[in-house]
Parts: C-alpha cells; structure tokens; sequence
C-alpha cells in the first residue's frame, strides 16, 4: 500500500500482549485483546498488575493455610 505524507492510516494497527516465558510449550499464549492506542496498552497493563497482585495474595494465603495444615497434620500424628 503506498501512501503519501500527510495521509492518515487506513486502518488502526493493533497488538497483542504475550508471556514471554510460558512453561515448555511454545505456543505463547495471547493474554490481551487486541490494543489499538497507547491508553489501551496502559489500561490493560493496570488490570494484568491488579490481577497479579490479587493472585499473588491469595497464593500467600492458600500457602499460610497449607502450612498450617501440614503443622496441624504432624501435631496429630505425633500424639498417635
């Protein structure tokens, strides 16, 4: 397609937020819709952080939780 200076695209490119590392499969998957405009990109960075950081604190708790189970685990088997 040419274009000439001054013309304006004819279509919006678009992107697609991948994970560069993703276990052993090299199909990477697509974790974005696709993202037209710089606010776009910034907008869905903010929801994958805020999502993030909510994992991140239920992983920490489901951990918690896990240890003290095992803690409560070996407490009962030991009195046995």
């Amino acid at each position: 397609m040419t274009m000439k200076k001054g013309d304006s695209l004819p279509f919006d490119p678009q992107v697609h937020i991948e994970l560069k590392r993703w276990g052993m499969n090299r199909d990477v998957p697509v974790i974005s819709p696709a993202l037209m405009s710089e606010a776009e990109i910034d907008e869905q960075i903010k929801f994958m952080k805020d999502d993030l950081d909510a994992v991140g604190k239920r992983a920490k708790a489901a951990l918690v939780r896990a240890k003290q189970r095992t803690i409560d685990l070996v407490k009962t088997r030991s009195t046995d």
